[in-house]
């Protein structure tokens, strides 16, 4: 886990997952914990375009481009792709890296590609199957298979039944990267913006039929770390919940 806030302060950072070393699920936090080991990552995987999920990107070709001898490859729902053209890499934001050539092969620096929900991504022996969340803009998370082992990482999402439909229906999933974003207090704020609460996912796990899956938690917004942890504590159904933090290793 190479970023596991909601939000940026001190020493906390944004949301990216690194996969293996040639693939990482979003990219809130990529050059500063591995430096120049970034530049091995060819396959970022968006789950939403929000900022917080997609900060390195622009940074991490921009100081790579001239020893690459791949172009990044950047994965998103149409909607993600579209904001990245349109927003990011504009020549106004930033260059549009997709029309400067990398140096070593003549290819474009970066491709960006649509994805699909429930379609299966095979990508350096690494298996990616984006399903889709309940956010504020189109969103996904992804069941990550590494030979047959499996981990759900939903990203951003407020409450959402095929994210148990899955979990109950292929038990080789060991374990769920979840949110929580707000204090209880809040959950009219969370639902308007697309996240979950404490109580929220106490009541969402609810739906969950399987006894022997971990449970991780990401994305706190800094500000409320304490009262988060409290508040999961006191749930029956997230008080044995793992609670994420920058750096932090999930073994399958």
């Amino acid at each position: 886990m190479l970023g596991t806030y909601g939000g940026r302060l001190d020493d906390k950072s944004t949301t990216s997952l690194l996969v293996s070393d040639t693939i990482a699920i979003d990219a809130g936090n990529i050059l500063s914990p591995l430096g120049y080991e970034a530049k091995k990552i060819n396959h970022i995987f968006l789950t939403h375009s929000h900022i917080d999920h997609i900060v390195d990107l622009p940074f991490l070709i921009d100081a790579f481009f001239v020893d690459r001898s791949e172009p990044l490859n950047i994965y998103g729902l149409k909607e993600t792709i579209e904001s990245l053209k349109d927003h990011i890499f504009n020549d106004r934001i930033w260059p549009d890296f997709r029309a400067i050539l990398l140096p070593r092969t003549g290819e474009p620096s970066i491709i960006l590609r649509d994805i699909k929900p429930n379609m299966e991504y095979l990508i350096d022996g690494v298996k990616l199957t984006p399903f889709a969340t309940n956010h504020t803009v189109a969103s996904v998370g992804y069941v990550i298979d590494k030979s047959g082992k499996k981990i759900m990482f939903t990203s951003d999402t407020s409450k959402c039944a095929d994210i148990w439909n899955i979990l109950n229906n292929d038990p080789s999933i060991s374990s769920i990267v979840i949110e929580v974003s707000f204090p209880s207090r809040l959950e009219k704020l969370a639902i308007d913006s697309g996240h979950l609460t404490p109580k929220m996912l106490n009541e969402e796990l609810e739906n969950l039929l399987r006894d022997d899956v971990a449970i991780y938690i990401n994305h706190f917004k800094p500000d409320f770390i304490e009262t988060l942890k409290q508040e999961l504590s006191s749930f029956e159904r997230t008080k044995k919940a793992i609670i994420l933090n920058d750096g932090m290793l999930i073994l399958l």
